[in-house]
């Protein structure tokens, strides 16, 4: 009986040492998140500049308008963008230089267009891509501003691709097919593009050359993976996903290995971007209700 108790309070002890040890091997993976902003309001499309290294993101800032905000970091200062917007803008890309920036603007009802502003010479090129009640759903900007990409449904529901040059001319179609291609973005050489799109049967992450070449798949689950964006030095790839059943932030490697759950929040996490040091991930979360930008360090999850 005795010898039956000792093994019984040995195994105990055991398991409650795994336990804690198991505690701690999370704990070191996965910090605490940083609530940035204390408003509330809806907010997507984060972004950061390149020189004053400020978050650009849109808010809802009344029930009919969406503009364009900037947080400086260091002083928590909040201001618009675009200080005379009075139409919706959203899902703003910067090129590396910050000569030149895209971005979406709602022109009425139901109908967006893009615009990329030439920082340098002062000028502003508009390009409506027609589809009557349609919309830009996405756009990234290439790092030596020459290009933009974006994407927009089709008459067949099917959503394609789109290259334009920064004055928003020479168009032409990236990817042709009958799926859904969604939210692109140019990895820090420009070479890359990433991007969500259907054609696994399910919206999932894939990449493919800057040319619409060499595609491949890169998650494979049947929640939805979505909006991926690289880390600065372009091994990275932070995205969203809803394979655990709520929406939570996810990093992995470039070429889809080592896939890293970084967010555990009962509320939606989604629209995340890499901090310029590489370390931390920046997204918006919904705590009660409240939607607000966090930061959180992956720097213990960068292996």
């Amino acid at each position: 009986m005795n010898s039956s108790k000792s093994k019984f309070v040995y195994y105990l002890s055991l398991l409650l040492v795994m336990l804690v040890l198991s505690g701690l091997t999370q704990f070191a993976t996965a910090a605490e998140p940083v609530r940035l902003t204390t408003d509330g309001k809806m907010k997507q499309d984060l972004c950061f500049t390149h020189d004053t290294k400020e978050l650009i993101y849109s808010v809802l800032q009344t029930p009919q308008l969406i503009k364009l905000q900037r947080l400086n970091l260091e002083s928590g200062e909040v201001g618009d963008f675009h200080t005379s917007a009075n139409t919706s803008e959203i899902y703003i890309d910067f090129a590396k230089d910050m000569k030149h920036y895209a971005y979406i603007r709602n022109d009425g009802n139901l109908h967006t267009v893009i615009q990329v502003q030439d920082v340098e010479n002062g000028e502003l090129h508009s390009l409506n891509p027609g589809g009557g009640f349609a919309c830009v759903r996405a756009l990234t900007i290439s790092p030596d501003g020459q290009n933009v990409v974006y994407s927009f449904p089709e008459t067949n529901g099917s959503q394609q691709l789109w290259q334009t040059d920064n004055k928003l001319q020479n168009k032409k179609e990236l990817t042709k097919s009958d799926f859904i291609d969604a939210y692109p973005r140019y990895s820090p050489t420009g070479n890359v593009l990433t991007f969500t799109s259907t054609r696994s049967g399910n919206f999932d992450i894939f990449r493919m050359s800057a040319a619409g070449t060499g595609i491949f798949q890169l998650t494979d689950h049947p929640g939805i993976d979505t909006r991926p964006s690289f880390s600065p030095d372009g091994s990275k790839i932070v995205y969203t996903s809803l394979r655990q059943g709520n929406y939570e932030i996810f990093i992995m490697n470039a070429d889809g290995a080592n896939q890293k759950q970084v967010t555990n929040n009962p509320g939606k996490d989604d629209f995340a971007c890499w901090h310029p040091d590489g370390k931390r991930i920046l997204y918006v979360g919904d705590v009660k209700g409240k939607k607000d930008i966090y930061s959180i360090s992956v720097e213990a999850m960068l292996d």
